[in-house]
């Protein structure tokens, strides 16, 4: 299996600490959301946004070790981590790359979702979704938001590098 193959085929799967979401990510952007039993119907939308933003935390952690894992396996010697800057050209790169801001929102603009290189995670729910949006709702415009943003992530990425490397 080639490298990218198996990064496509890449998944990984966290909870929030006392265990009300879990959330799993498969290969480059699909992202699945669950909640324990009931929870949802119990909180409101700050407990969403900060228990969002932590899950969302924990899955890049998680997808960045699973990806040196299989970086580490393909090339057969142990890495976690870039190699380091040598040029001007990647230096400039790293440090726009810590800068890029990627944003998505639901379809219906309840849900906006937004990471600051890949690091500052923030999610932002219109007040009255709970109310509004029933689990599966709610689970689906998560799910579409946090795929665009993935796909946003992935678009700025590669324009940075165009601009940069060529």
């Amino acid at each position: 299996m080639t490298l990218g193959e198996q990064l496509q085929s890449m998944r990984v799967r966290v909870t929030t600490p006392r265990h009300e979401m879990c959330a799993e990510l498969h290969g480059h952007g699909e992202i699945l959301l669950s909640f324990a039993p009931g929870w949802y119907d119990q909180c409101g939308e700050p407990d969403l946004e900060r228990k969002l933003e932590s899950l969302a935390k924990l899955l890049w952690a998680a997808r960045m070790r699973e990806y040196w894992r299989i970086f580490s396996r393909h090339t057969g010697r142990p890495i976690t981590s870039e190699s380091p800057a040598v040029s001007p050209r990647d230096f400039a790169y790293r440090e726009n790359r810590e800068r890029l801001t990627a944003t998505a929102s639901s379809p219906d603009g309840r849900i906006a979702l937004s990471v600051e290189g890949m690091r500052s995670w923030t999610v932002s729910i219109r007040r009255g979704t709970v109310e509004a949006l029933d689990e599966p709702q709610f689970i689906t415009a998560v799910t579409r938001a946090a795929s665009e943003l993935i796909q946003d992530q992935y678009q700025k990425i590669a324009q940075l590098k165009d601009s940069l490397y060529g």
